[in-house]
Formats: structure tokens, sequence, C-alpha cells
């Protein structure tokens, strides 16, 4: 009984020395996962033309469909942190003016235009034009790319986010929408934003006023969608910039 037992004893020894090296070789052959060229966590400033809030995210077409098919916005970024390979991204502004057009399947009618803060230096404007490619995987059939400074402030106190060009022909501005409890906000959760791997939540502040006017396209809303939101996305580097 006891050689029997100390046989056994060996095999078990024999079996688990086994397990760890075949377990150690198949972790040195694994490929090690790739590092992404880069990361980043930035806030908006965001209206649209729709009503509040953002059927894009629940069906196939906008508020504005059918004959008169549309959704315009702007939406307006700052990186809070990050970096494209060797590229530091923190503190980058970008607005985004937008109309995602009556046919979204083929971009039919659809236009964007990238507006860089003049603070942006060229590597960041290289790095930030491929993000924002990859976070709006859309072909717009119109894509231009300009450059003006403008202000980006959310105050926490008053409720109230205001972003705005210096030449004046750009704004918006957003007022906290209040629910039943004042001392609780509305954030709507689980929902993903464009391709961004997270968000910290799409929180209800409802636009006052929203407004656009650059490369030939020209619009305005009152009492339209809006909100804030701040998105992680990280990804690996491409060249194609967006709009191809």
């Amino acid at each position: 009984m006891r050689r029997n037992s100390l046989y056994l004893v060996l095999i078990s020894l024999t079996v688990m020395v086994f397990l760890a090296f075949a377990i150690t070789a198949a972790q040195e052959k694994a490929p090690a996962a790739a590092k992404p060229d880069f990361d980043i966590t930035a806030s908006y400033i965001e209206a649209c033309s729709c009503d509040m809030f953002c059927p894009c995210y629940f069906n196939s077409h906008s508020t504005h469909h059918g004959s008169d098919h549309f959704c315009r916005a702007n939406l307006v970024l700052k990186v809070d942190k990050g970096h494209y390979k060797n590229t530091r991204l923190d503190g980058a502004k970008v607005w985004i003016a937008t109309d995602l057009g009556s046919e979204w399947s083929t971009g039919k009618d659809s236009w964007a235009v990238l507006n860089y803060d003049p603070g942006v230096t060229p590597e960041q404007r290289t790095a930030l034009n491929d993000i924002v490619g990859q976070l709006y995987p859309f072909k717009w059939q119109k894509f231009d790319v300009d450059t003006q400074g403008f202000t980006w402030d959310v105050d926490e106190k008053t409720g109230v986010a205001r972003a705005k060009m210096n030449n004046g022909k750009g704004e918006v501005v957003l007022e906290k929408y209040k629910g039943d409890d004042p001392n609780r906000e509305i954030v709507v959760q689980n929902l993903k934003y464009w391709t961004a791997q997270s968000n910290d939540g799409f929180r209800m502040w409802k636009s006052k006023h929203e407004e656009f006017e650059g490369k030939d396209h020209k619009f305005s809303y009152d009492g339209s969608n809006g909100f804030l939101i701040t998105i992680h996305f990280s990804g690996q580097a491409k060249t194609a910039p967006p709009g191809n």
C-alpha cells in the first residue's frame, strides 16, 4: 500500500511538472499583445439638430429623416491626456462640424469640417487626423480642414457649458438638464460612443443654442440635443486621413 501510494505521488508530481513546462512554453510562443500606438482621454461639448436624446444611437435615421434627412452637429473635443506614438496630445482641441447626410450607408450629402485650434502643432494635427478618422469610421462625401481659435469651458456650478469660435461663426451653449432629484445628474450609461472602447456616460446637458458657418456650410438650432461626455480611445496608427 505504501509503495502504491508513493507511485501515485511520483506520477502526480511528474504530471504537474510536465504541465508547468507545457504552460510556460505556450506562453513563450504566444505573441505579446501589441502596445497601442495611441491612447487618449478626451472630453466633449456636443450638440446636434436632433431632438434629445440622440436617435442616431438607437435607430438608422435621425430626427429629421425622409426627404429632409440630416443630422447637423458640432462635436467640440479637448484631449485631457494622451499620446500618439511619441507625440503628446494633452490639451489639444478640435472642433468637428458635420452633417451625416441623407443616406448614412453611402454618406450621400454628408460633410465634415475638422477645425483645429491654432495651438495644435503640426505633429498633433497629423496624429489627430488619424485618431478622428478611426473614432468616426464614416465616409463623408465632402471633407475640409480648417484652423480657427475657440474657447472650451464647462462650468459645473452654474450648469452651463460653452464652446465658441473666436471669429463668431461657431458656438455651442449647453445647459444641464434637471431630473426629479436635483442632487443627481441625468447620465446615460452602458451606451457606446462611436468606436471608443469606453466612456464615462452621456451627461444630459440640453443644447440652448448651436451654430456653425464655414466652408460653404451654415446651420443654427435652438433647444435641440446636447450632452457632455468623456471618452477613452486607443489603437494602432493608420495612414488614411478622415474622409477617405
